[in-house]
């Protein structure tokens, strides 16, 4: 499975990295009890790679989709960091 999900990541180089992920990617095992009509979760496991942050600074040089790109990997992080405080300030 991690083989499949990997093989339809985008990569691409910029001048900060050669090898640059482009697509964020998340692998989940769930525990749940066997052979129960109603499966009981019993716990859950994430593996979780972000697409590269991009500054502008080292994008400056790269063509227009590939900043457009990078502009959008930032936004999508950003979205993540304010779901993770609003999950933190829950639990505070």
């Amino acid at each position: 499975a991690i083989d499949k999900g990997g093989s339809v990541r985008r990569q691409g180089s910029t001048s900060a990295n050669a090898r640059s992920s482009r697509s964020h990617g998340i692998f989940q095992i769930l525990l749940r009890t066997p052979g129960r009509r109603i499966k009981k979760l019993h716990g859950k496991f994430s593996l979780i790679d972000l697409a590269g942050s991009e500054r502008g600074k080292d994008t400056a040089h790269a063509d227009r989709r590939r900043r457009i790109e990078g502009a959008e990997i930032n936004k999508s992080l950003l979205a993540l960091k304010e779901c993770i405080r609003a999950m933190s300030d829950k639990k505070g």
